[in-house]
């Protein structure tokens, strides 16, 4: 069997290393707490981190250009980054029961920064780079390059469309982490639902408990031949 996990919101706790980023700007810029309202405000309203660093150094008119200030976070944003909790022993677990894990990623450097930084990079046995290969999500292709037979493939990750809905597209199974976040109805449902990432290695490792059908078909508990992992950051 196969499983693509997503990075950031899977494995990896990107809004975790954002807040700490916030943190040290707020205090950096000693921001009052109008400064630190419109700042959280605007967390919430821009919808891509360019039109964030692009209203950031507008409204605090700073002597910086925007790339300039996004490309210090990007650079930063790999060291700040924590992995979800449990997930390097979840990791551990499912290697020694078999599984194979190989990582796809979008953008090597931040991405695979990220990796390393966490861990995560030395429980990983190869990797698919989706910048190098000019395919992303939610394009089909982008999970054609490492899932071979569709049947035996598994896809996990926290964006309802970009991973989930791409992939029931793509005629894969499909796992949703929800963080506890409610399903679009606009979508095609998953075909399991899990409130973690550790409810999905779980899935995958032990049991079933803590998951919700949302389709007719649940898949059983992976058993029998070697199994592999791999990591999609796309």
């Amino acid at each position: 069997m196969l499983a693509l996990l997503d990075l950031d919101g899977t494995l990896v706790d990107q809004d975790a290393g954002f807040r700490t980023w916030l943190a040290g700007f707020v205090a950096e810029h000693g921001l009052d707490d109008a400064g630190r309202a419109w700042l959280h405000a605007w967390d919430q309203e821009a919808k891509q981190r360019g039109a964030f660093f692009a209203g950031l150094v507008d409204h605090f008119g700073l002597a910086v250009h925007p790339h300039a200030l996004w490309k210090q976070y990007r650079a930063v944003m790999p060291h700040i980054t924590p992995a979800f909790e449990g997930v390097p022993p979840g990791l551990v677990a499912l290697r020694q029961r078999g599984w194979r894990l190989v990582v796809s990623n979008g953008r090597a450097d931040n991405q695979l920064g990220k990796l390393r930084r966490t861990g995560l990079a030395e429980l990983l046995d190869d990797r698919f780079i989706s910048e190098q290969t000019g395919f992303r999500k939610p394009d089909p292709r982008a999970f054609e390059q490492a899932v071979g037979e569709p049947a035996d493939a598994r896809v996990v990750g926290d964006d309802p469309a970009l991973d989930a809905d791409a992939a029931s597209r793509a005629g894969l199974f499909s796992v949703w982490i929800s963080h506890g976040r409610r399903w679009p109805e606009a979508l095609r449902p998953p075909a399991v639902t899990v409130e973690t990432l550790a409810d999905a290695l779980s899935f995958y490792s032990t049991t079933r408990r803590h998951l919700r059908r949302s389709t007719p078909v649940l898949a059983k508990p992976v058993g029998g031949p070697a199994r592999r992992i791999s990591v999609s950051i796309m």
